[in-house]
């Protein structure tokens, strides 16, 4: 029993893969992030959010199968009348 890839799905699983990444950067940053966020700076919260939200809102997308980046990257054939 052989199975084969196509180059579409091989791509899918890279970027799911590179979501994994994302998730695990933003999961570092959280022993350091809930410190600065319950400081008294109001830029020690900010710095702190932004450390957490981006990479985990990346690792999201990234996760769901990023669906934008697969459309650029294989793009339908338009049939044209």
């Amino acid at each position: 029993m052989q199975i084969t890839m196509t180059s579409k799905e091989i791509f899918k699983l890279a970027v799911r893969l590179l979501g994994l990444g994302f998730l695990y950067h933003g999961l570092i940053g959280l022993p350091v992030a809930i410190p600065m966020f319950f400081s008294s700076a109001a830029s020690n919260s900010f710095v702190a959010v932004l450390m957490l939200c981006w990479p985990l809102l990346v690792a999201y997308w990234l996760l769901r199968g990023a669906p934008l980046l697969v459309r650029i990257a294989y793009p339908e054939a338009v049939e044209r009348s």
